[in-house]
């Protein structure tokens, strides 16, 4: 399914900013330059282009809904045991949603983005940056693409600090700094290189977060009204699988979706999660 055209347009213009904004940091850099080196020159210009390749891989797609199952996953997700007086029956798994627009039965950790106009697997946030989704598929570019850039800002920061020292001369002549305009030029760009570093430098640690507890940012900020979390206990969550485990289905998932099916409730086990416990919580 396309992406619908404001979206997609949306998310041109914010491409157009931002390599328009890490074009003139460049050129900012070599014009005012004074220690300029070789090394200096290449390390910039490689994390600007791995940033800026990873930027574009995030706007791939996020993923197409897994609508077929097989019979015995279907079993799976269909079973109950029986509880206590043997007249009650309780379901080990939660039961899956049904999306109203896509008419279909929703696979686990799917959810319908209403700008995008279609149901995502493992939906993480609808990012206008990328103009679509983080999901299952382009979720380590968007962690990739957050690191370069993250990167970038700041060591593109340090070499504009370098610089300050040398457009700051006063002249006693005519009462004013002698390199009024290249300093301000470099003042600003160093502004707009910082508050980008910290924007997706927060950003940076807390998708980190998210991949090493083996979540989402939907899973994490929505748990309370997602039906198949609330299934479990508070602290449990179904698919942290320790931290070397989540960060390979992450990374190197090949390209394929998984099914997401959640253990049974009567087989779960106790977690230890150094983010989010029954005793504190980072975020």
């Amino acid at each position: 399914m396309a992406v619908p055209t404001q979206v997609y347009n949306l998310g041109n213009a914010c491409k157009r900013f931002l390599f328009s904004a890490e074009v003139i940091g460049m050129l900012t850099l070599t014009i005012f330059e004074n220690e300029l080196t070789l090394f200096i020159g290449i390390r910039l210009l490689i994390e600007t282009i791995a940033a800026g390749y990873f930027y574009l891989q995030c706007s791939d797609s996020a993923g197409e809904p897994v609508v077929e199952q097989e019979d015995h996953e279907l079993s799976q997700l269909s079973f109950s045991s029986l509880r206590g007086d043997y007249e009650q029956f309780e379901s080990q798994t939660p039961d899956r949603n049904e999306c109203q627009e896509c008419k279909i039965i929703q696979s686990y950790r799917t959810k319908h983005c209403s700008k995008c106009q279609k149901c995502i697997p493992k939906y993480d946030h609808h990012c206008f940056w990328i103009g679509g989704c983080v999901g299952e598929l382009n979720h380590r570019m968007y962690w990739l693409f957050l690191f370069f850039q993250c990167l970038l800002c700041f060591d593109g920061l340090c070499q504009f600090k370098k610089q300050f020292p040398y457009y700051s001369t006063y002249d006693e002549e005519f009462g004013h700094d002698e390199y009024e305009y290249q300093y301000f030029i470099i003042l600003l760009t160093a502004a707009t290189s910082f508050g980008f570093g910290i924007f997706t430098g927060a950003l940076l640690l807390y998708h980190t977060m998210l991949i090493l507890t083996g979540k989402t940012t939907w899973e994490h900020t929505k748990r309370d009204k997602i039906s198949y979390l609330n299934f479990y206990p508070r602290y449990y969550h179904p698919y942290n699988f320790g931290f070397i485990e989540n960060i390979k289905i992450t990374f190197f998932h090949k390209g394929l979706q998984s099914h997401w099916i959640p253990p049974p409730k009567d087989q779960i086990k106790e977690q230890c999660n150094i983010f989010d416990n029954k005793y504190y919580s980072c975020c």
